[in-house]
């Protein structure tokens, strides 16, 4: 689990996989990377200093002392899980994008948002309410992406 949640180990997956979409779908891939990276960051950036500073709970690492500490324990607050809210995000948009991808992509964001509770640096509800969260921002984020496919006409 705790490789699942760590990012830097899907760096050149990520890179391979970015490629292969450029390659295969073109303007229409770029246009879905763009829509991705816009709503992920965008995601990212509302949940992290918006979000979790207006809900202000402490992660289960710090609130709870028989806890068994299996990676390190941020600092930041727990609602929502970042993790899960990006995930879902991406997923999301991949879904709408790609429909045969939907499986593989939710399947993905699942398995990370289980790992954040496995580890114990979220609550279940953390990750529910990332998940729910990373939907609608995904939902946005495939918006923008028949906008630019139209700008791209691709």
């Amino acid at each position: 689990m705790s490789f699942i949640t760590i990012k830097q180990n899907f760096i050149v997956p990520g890179v391979i996989l970015i490629l292969l979409v450029l390659w295969f779908y073109k303007l229409r891939g770029l246009a879905f990377l763009i829509a991705t990276a816009a709503f992920v960051g965008l995601n990212d950036f509302i949940s992290h200093n918006f979000l979790k500073e207006i809900v202000a709970r402490p992660r289960p690492c710090h609130s709870l002392p028989d806890l068994q500490h299996i990676v390190n324990c941020s600092n930041s607050y727990s609602f929502p899980s970042n993790h899960a809210s990006n995930l879902f995000t991406a997923a999301t948009v991949t879904s709408l994008c790609f429909r045969k991808m939907a499986f593989i992509a939710y399947t993905c964001a699942l398995l990370v948002g289980y790992s954040r509770v496995y580890l114990g640096v979220h609550y279940p509800s953390d990750v529910l309410g990332g998940a729910l969260w990373g939907i609608m921002m995904g939902t946005l984020g495939y918006l923008f992406y028949k906008k630019i496919r139209k700008l791209l006409k691709a």
